[in-house]
């Protein structure tokens, strides 16, 4: 089990933007005392559900910077679940790390973004990745993009990158999104980061994955509720 010394990828990125940043990030709740790890107030903490586990596909988090301190950040149980398998860093459209454009360059070939084929996308020709997946390598981990932020922050970050435009995109089928709802879901087609997740690794047969993904994140909500309704409580 995960404890609260084991810092992942998500967990050392929100430190060194803390120490960047010019000035603090206040949200909703800003007053609760909260876990330095999960970000729920004390009393809502699910630092004790965290269990690392190993994906079959290795992800990177690439976080709109308004993204990365939100408690309700979801795309950071990725993270929380499969730390060996997941990178993390800040979105930047002119000026991505080198570390992150590193990481691209040894993982070309094996490297697909995960953003739906858009009417800009076919206006700028991006290359779509189909499955099945390229394996010819079995001993390489293919490697997805995740874009972290809402959907016009993700909507900019994809199109507006110019160091993203040779990498594959692959959009998740609206018949695999209306067979994950039914088996999964009460709500209509929106979708957390972590939700979207976990719908991948379902659409790429990775079933014992996706679930316990989803677990995790259903996990997180209710903890998320929790703090809510006590912040109200003790403020009324």
């Amino acid at each position: 089990m995960t404890t609260p010394s084991n810092k992942h990828c998500v967990d050392i990125l929100r430190e060194e933007c803390k120490k960047q940043s010019m000035r603090p990030f206040i949200a909703r709740g800003a007053n609760a005392v909260r876990c330095t790890q999960c970000l729920m107030a004390e009393f809502a903490c699910f630092c004790h559900f965290r269990m690392n586990q190993h994906s079959p596909v290795e992800f990177i988090l690439l976080f709109h910077r308004d993204e990365i301190h939100k408690p309700t950040n979801s795309g950071r149980l990725i993270a929380d679940l499969f730390p060996d398998e997941t990178h993390a860093f800040l979105w930047s459209r002119t000026e991505p790390s080198k570390a992150l454009l590193t990481l691209l360059e040894a993982k070309q070939g094996h490297c697909t973004l995960l953003f739906p084929n858009t009417d800009t996308a076919k206006v700028q020709q991006r290359p779509q990745r189909q499955l099945p997946l390229n394996t010819e390598e079995p001993n390489t981990k293919h490697t997805f993009i995740i874009l972290d932020g809402t959907w016009k922050q993700a909507s900019k970050m994809f199109h507006q990158s110019h160091w993203l435009k040779d990498i594959p995109h692959f959009e998740i089928s609206s018949e695999a999104q209306r067979s994950f709802l039914v088996r999964h879901s009460s709500h209509q087609m929106q979708f957390a980061t972590a939700e979207v997740s976990a719908m991948l690794l379902d659409t790429l047969g990775h079933k014992k994955q996706s679930q316990a993904l989803l677990s995790y994140y259903q996990v997180f909500n209710q903890h998320c509720l929790i703090s809510r309704k006590r912040d109200k409580s003790t403020n009324t």
